[in-house]
C-alpha cells in the first residue's frame, strides 16, 4: 500500500540531494516549503521504498508517514458513474467554461 510522506531537511539543497537519490513520487510539480528551521515536501511511496528511505536518511533528514493513499479502484468508487448534466442544472465551481 502506498503512503503519503512528509520529508524534511535542514536546507533546500539537502532536501533536493536526498530526493534526487530516492524513488519517491513527488507529483507533477513538487513544492518545498520552509517550516521553522526545516524545508519539507510531500511525496508518495510504498512500504519497501519507505524502509529504504528511512535506512539511508542522514542526520537532519526526517521522514513522517502521514496517511495511506487508496488504490485506484477505490478512488474511482468515490466518483459517480452517472451523467451530472442530465438534471438540467448547470455545474458550479471554480472551473473554466469552455
Amino acid at each position: 500500500m502506498q503512503r503519503k510522506l512528509k520529508i524534511s531537511a535542514e536546507s533546500k539543497a539537502a532536501l533536493r540531494q536526498f530526493l534526487a537519490e530516492s524513488e519517491v513520487d513527488l507529483g507533477c510539480r513538487p513544492v518545498a516549503r520552509r517550516e521553522g528551521d526545516h524545508t519539507s515536501t510531500i511525496g508518495i511511496a510504498d512500504e519497501a521504498q519507505i524502509a529504504r528511505l528511512v535506512a539511508r536518511a542522514a542526520t537532519g533528514i526526517s521522514i513522517e508517514v502521514l496517511e495511506a493513499v487508496p488504490d485506484a479502484s477505490s478512488r474511482l468508487g468515490l466518483v459517480s458513474s452517472g451523467n451530472r448534466f442530465l438534471s438540467g442544472e448547470l455545474p458550479r465551481g471554480p472551473g473554466r467554461k469552455e
